[in-house]
C-alpha cells in the first residue's frame, strides 16, 4: 500500500515502520489561503541537525497563496541556481521513505499529496530500485543497475553519435554497415542531423498526444501514430529507416529510469546538435562539461555524483555493484548524519 492524500494516514504508515522514540515530527503550515499542513520527519539520533534546521527554515520561509501538492514545496527546497536537475527526492512508497529516513535523510509530508519529499538527494538514487533490496542475488541486482545506466547513456548519446558518425566519422563503421546505411538514406532530402532531430520531435509530439488524450485512446494514439507515421515517412522517402531505429531506441531506453526521462529528453537534443556540428569531439567535450557541472552540485551537503565523484569506497557497496545487506554495516557517508553505524558487529 502506498501513501495517499491524507497526511494523517501517511504519518501513521511511517509510525508503524519506525517505532523508535527518536523518530521526530515537526508540524508546519504553508499557504496563505490553503493553510496546508506540512510535516518534517527525521530520526533525531541519525539526521544531521544542521540539515534538519535548514529544511525547516526553508519550509517556514515559503510565502505563497497555496500549496496544492508537495511538488510546490520541492521547488522551494531546490537550489535556485539549479534549473534542470532536481535536488529533492520524492516517492509514494512507505518502504522507500522509511529506508531513506533510516539512512539519515529528512522526509517532508504535505497534506493532500501522496508524494513524500526527501533530502539530501543524490543522482544515483534514481538508479537504485526498491526491488534491489528485496532480491537475494547481488549479481543480478548489479546487472540490472548496469543495464539502467547503459540505457541512460544510450538514450542520451546514441542520436548524437549516429549523426557524428554519418557526417564526419563514417570511416570507423564496418564496411557492410556503412553500405547498408548509405543505401537506405541516400534518397532522404534531409541531412542526418535534421533527419534524426525531426524523428525525435515527432516522437515527442506523439508522446504528448498520448499523454493528454482520453485514457482509452491514449495508448492507441501513441502506438498507432508511431507505426503509421514512421512507416509512411520512410516509404515516402522523407526519412531513412536507420534514423527511425536510432530515435526509437533512444526513446525506449529513455524511460528505463522514468525519473530522469525529462532530463535525458533535453540532453539527447543537445548532444544531437553538438554531434552534428562538431562530431565526436563535440560529444566528448559536451560530456565532460556535463560531468564537471554535475560534480559541482550538492544537495544539502551531499555530493550530487556520490559515491563516485568524490569517490567514497564504503558507499560503493550500494553502487553499481551491490554488496549483500550484511556487508553494508555503515550508513552512506555521502549523506550527512551524526551516526554512521547502522549495524552492530555480528557475533559468531
Amino acid at each position: 500500500m502506498g501513501f495517499i492524500e491524507d497526511i494523517e494516514s501517511n504519518l501513521q504508515m511511517m509510525k508503524t515502520r519506525i517505532k523508535h522514540k527518536d523518530f521526530k515530527f515537526v508540524e508546519l503550515e504553508c499557504g496563505r489561503y490553503t493553510k496546508t499542513r506540512v510535516v518534517v520527519a527525521y530520526l533525531e539520533t541519525v539526521a544531521d541537525p544542521k540539515v534538519v534546521e535548514k529544511v525547516i527554515q526553508r519550509v517556514k520561509g515559503i510565502s505563497i497563496d497555496g500549496i496544492v501538492d508537495s511538488s510546490y514545496i520541492a521547488q522551494f527546497l531546490q537550489d535556485e541556481k539549479v534549473k534542470m536537475f532536481r535536488q529533492v527526492g520524492s516517492d509514494e512508497k512507505p518502504d522507500i521513505i522509511t529506508a531513506k529516513v533510516l539512512e539519515g535523510r529528512i522526509a517532508v509530508f504535505a497534506d493532500g499529496s501522496p508524494q513524500v519529499l526527501t533530502v539530501p538527494y543524490i543522482l544515483f538514487e534514481d538508479v537504485q530500485h526498491s526491488d534491489d533490496y528485496y532480491s537475494s542475488g547481488s549479481a543480478n541486482v548489479s546487472l540490472r543497475r548496469f543495464i539502467r545506466i547503459a540505457g541512460c547513456v544510450i538514450a542520451m548519446l546514441l542520436p548524437g553519435f549516429y549523426i557524428a558518425v554519418q557526417l564526419y566519422h563514417y570511416n570507423i563503421m564496418p564496411i557492410n554497415m556503412l553500405v547498408a546505411i548509405t543505401g537506405t538514406s541516400q534518397n532522404s532530402p534531409f541531412s542526418p542531423m535534421l533527419e534524426v532531430i525531426f524523428v525525435l520531435i515527432l516522437f515527442e509530439i506523439l508522446y504528448e498526444a498520448s499523454l493528454h488524450a482520453p485514457r482509452h485512446i491514449g495508448a492507441v494514439t501513441g502506438l498507432v501514430g508511431a507505426l503509421i507515421l514512421g512507416d509512411t515517412a520512410v516509404k515516402a522517402g522523407l526519412i531513412s529507416p536507420p534514423a527511425v531505429l536510432i530515435a526509437a531506441l533512444s526513446v525506449i531506453t529513455m524511460y528505463i529510469i522514468p525519473d530522469l526521462a525529462s532530463q535525458l529528453s533535453i540532453l539527447r537534443f543537445v548532444f544531437a546538435f553538438v554531434g552534428g556540428i562538431l562530431g565526436l569531439f563535440g560529444i566528448v567535450l559536451a560530456g565532460l562539461v556535463l560531468i564537471v557541472y554535475l560534480a559541482g552540485l550538492d544537495s544539502y551537503g551531499a555530493p550530487y555524483l556520490a559515491p563516485y565523484a568524490p569517490y567514497i569506497p564504503e558507499d560503493t557497496k550500494d553502487g553499481i555493484f551491490k554488496s549483500s545487506l550484511r556487508e553494508m554495516k555503515t550508513r552512506p557517508k555521502s549523506i550527512p548524519s551524526v551516526n554512521e553505524k547502522r549495524m552492530k558487529n555480528e557475533k559468531n
